[in-house]
Parts: structure tokens; sequence; C-alpha cells
């Protein structure tokens, strides 16, 4: 769901009114008060200037305290939908709905949005109803679900972008694949230029820059898609290295990412995976809630004092799918790491560690 004119639709009596029920009273309360009213704006161009006008709504853009006082506006935009779960990121927000039946998921969608859509007009902030739209997982269960505000009925579509991240109804991930290769494939002929004048150094600062930090994120999400709709990505991160470390075809590729110490898409995601698990074991306070109880110790199933015994729990799975969940896949991946990597209490020295000992078998197995 996006707002039209979010920011600028504010209302300044509710605003204050939230502010006084969270707390801020007195003459902190004051001091917003003043912040918000009074303010003036006006147009200049060509040496021209347009009247002085009030500003009766919204909080100023650009500034430190216009996103918080946002989100202050909306934090309570969840009691209009209090047994469904909705996620805010500025004025985008999405809404989650889970059934047992195509039914009962329309019902509770159909439902969900006409409470939020009130509670919209309540606080003086309006739907942009041509940008809402929905996605039905998976995507063999589309077939008569239909999802409407009033007299308009909503948009389906088969995937959308939710915090950079573009989730296809089937969870192949090949749409945020494509997506990311986009955006790299226009840095080649920018690569081939710059090669011939800026320093090795530089050369690698660009790639960190501008190519990998795009492949590490979500690549936890990504990365578990299958070999031959990612095989496109790590082709075009191979090119990339060849052309910015100005190595012939035949190089070997193990020698492009030994020299830039980095990873290969599929490996980039084991080391991710590994990473999470090592705050679940050394660092559970800057986890998200939803990994607190994620895995499974074996010292919590039994107390024999086996060679696994510090191990995480793996659960039986009969299917391939189920192999490429977070929670087998990476209880495999850490179950397989040396104990002198398990026992390191840094983030930055586990992740340090672990990459070159990814980095090694990597190199170790395109010998073999």
């Amino acid at each position: 769901m996006d707002l039209q004119k979010a920011f600028d639709t504010v209302n300044h009596d509710i605003l204050l009114y939230k502010l006084h029920c969270y707390g801020v009273r007195g003459i902190n309360h004051e001091w917003f008060r003043s912040y918000l009213y009074n303010r003036k704006q006006y147009t200049y161009q060509a040496g021209c200037s347009s009247t002085l006008s009030n500003i009766d709504c919204g909080v100023p853009q650009g500034s430190v305290l216009g996103p918080l006082l946002f989100l202050i506006y909306i934090n309570d935009i969840c009691n209009a939908v209090p047994d469904d779960d909705i996620f805010l990121f500025a004025d985008d927000s999405n809404l989650f709905i889970r059934g047992k039946s195509k039914i009962e998921v329309m019902e509770r969608a159909n439902l969900g949005l006409s409470n939020l859509n009130e509670w919209f007009l309540a606080n003086k902030l309006s739907l942009s109803l041509d940008k809402i739209c929905y996605t039905v997982f998976p995507a063999n269960k589309r077939d008569g679900i239909y999802i409407s505000l009033g007299q308009t009925d909503l948009k389906h579509v088969h995937s959308c972008k939710y915090l950079g991240i573009t989730i296809d109804a089937d969870l192949k991930w090949i749409d945020h694949v494509n997506s990311v290769y986009k955006k790299l494939i226009k840095y080649v002929g920018i690569f081939y230029k710059l090669r011939k004048i800026l320093p090795i150094y530089c050369l690698k600062s660009l790639y960190f820059a501008f190519v990998h930090s795009h492949l590490l994120y979500g690549v936890e999400i990504y990365g578990n898609a299958c070999s031959k709709h990612l095989d496109k990505l790590v082709k075009l991160n191979n090119k990339i290295l060849r052309i910015l470390q100005n190595v012939n075809i035949r190089t070997h590729v193990t020698d492009l990412y030994t020299h830039y110490c980095t990873l290969p898409i599929p490996i980039l995601h084991e080391l991710q995976l590994a990473s999470i698990v090592h705050k679940f074991y050394r660092h559970l306070d800057i986890l998200p809630d939803i990994f607190r109880n994620y895995f499974t110790r074996n010292t919590m199933i039994h107390h024999h004092n086996t060679r696994q015994h510090t191990d995480l729990h793996i659960n039986r799975v009969h299917s391939s799918k189920g192999q490429k969940s977070f929670k087998y896949k990476g209880c495999s991946i850490w179950n397989g790491l040396p104990d002198s990597l398990k026992e390191s209490r840094s983030v930055k020295g586990f992740r340090y560690g672990l990459k070159m000992y990814l980095l090694g078998k990597f190199v170790q197995s395109k010998q073999n």
C-alpha cells in the first residue's frame, strides 16, 4: 500500500495529540507545537517570488525530525488490524494475510484493507488506489481470490518489491535475479573505460561499492534460487571481475575471487547464513526476534557427551524444498564448520575467518 503525499498531509493537531499520548508533554510538547505551527513557504523563480502562504499540515521533508514525526504519526496503525501482520517502511505499508482456504484469505484481506482505509481517513491520510497491489502465495492458488477497496478492484501482480527485494509468487527469485542483473550490466561498458585510467586499488573499491553491495544485499534469500536461475548473475560477476582486473578469458575463476578476496554468489549465500547462526550462538541480542528460538541445539534434545553435542539439531526432511529451508541449510552449514571457527566470539573475526575458510574450499574444489 502506498500513501498519497504522506509527509505533506500529516495533520498537526492529530500529531500533537499522539505526542501527548506517548508522554511528550509540558515544555517539550510546546516546543513541538512551535516547530510545526506558523511555518510559511513561497516559490522563487527567475527573480520573482510568490506571496507567503501558511503551511497548515505536513512535516518538513529533508529534516532530521520529519521521518521521526511521521513514524510517530502512523505508529498506532497496527490497532486497525490487530489479528494480521502489518509492516511499515516510511510511507509504504505491507499487510500480510494467511489462511487455510482461499475464501478465508480473501475475506480477511478485504476486511483488513477496509479497516486500514478507515484508519487512514480518520488520520487524514489517503491511499493511492492505482499503486496498491497484492500477490498470492503460491501462484497456483491465485484463481478465485479478488481483493477490492470500495468499488475499486485492486491490481494483482506476480511479483512486487519489498525493501529492495523483488518477491515473486513462486518464490523462485527469478525476478530479483533479473533486477540485480539489469543494475549490474550497465557497469560493464563503464568499467572497460575506467580500467585504463584508474589505479588498481580504485578499481577494487569500485567493485565493492557498485557491484558487491548489490550482490550481498538479500543474498540470504535469493542465493537459495535454483542454480540455473543464478547462473547469468554468477557469470556476469565473473565478467566484471575480469574486466576490473584486466585479465584475459583464460584466467581461472578462482584467481579472480582470490585476488579481490571475495566469494561467488552461492558461497556468499552460505557466508550470510552461517553469520546469522553465529549471532544465534554468540550475540542473540542483535538478532531479530524471529530468530531468538529459531534453532535447536543438540544439548536441548539429549545430554549425551557425543562429538555432536554442541551442534545444532537438524530435523529430517524428505524434499529438496525442505533441504533449501533456512533452518535446515543453516544448521547443516554450521555443523560442518571447524570448531576453531565456531568458538570465535567476534562477529567481524568470525566473518573474516569464515570467508577465508570458504574461499579456500572453493579454490580446492576447482583444483580437484
